[in-house]
């Protein structure tokens, strides 16, 4: 059983991939993601450590999980280095280097099924992830 001491605090300890896709996954289930999975794609893709993966219910639900991924980087000083035009809503990529994140309405992750494409990549478990503080953000999606 995890404790609260036991939580992992993301401003502890030195900021690396691992946490940062723990963070993001957080991020992500604190706005209602849905089936989000975290994939460690360094033994079977060279240019990523991480994929994080959520679905969305909507347009207005994929936006919200990109806004709080955005801002709960950024205000970590992260930015991404590339990222989806702010219109594209079926699927949006957050591109932070060593981890991408994807953001998909139903029928596009059923349709570009990444966890069957990248199926040699060792699936994360979600335990253990750290808490992610009360922020502003409008809790209707």
């Amino acid at each position: 059983m995890t404790t609260t001491d036991d939580k992992m605090n993301i401003d502890a300890a030195p900021f690396d991939t691992d946490r940062m896709a723990r963070l993001i996954a957080s991020l992500l289930l604190s706005r209602k993601g849905e089936d989000v999975v975290l994939l460690k794609m360094d033994e079977v893709l060279p240019l990523t450590d991480y994929f994080v993966i959520a679905t969305a219910r909507n347009s207005r639900h994929v936006k919200a999980l990109r806004d709080v991924v955005e801002r709960g980087l950024k205000d970590r000083k992260i930015l991404p280095m590339n990222r989806s035009p702010k219109e594209a809503m079926s699927w949006i990529l957050l591109d932070y280097g060593d981890v991408v994140v994807h953001l998909f309405q139903p029928e596009a992750r059923d349709f570009y099924d990444l966890e069957n494409l990248w199926a040699d990549a060792e699936s994360i478990a979600l335990d253990d992830l750290p808490d992610v503080p009360a922020d502003d953000f409008d809790p209707e999606i």
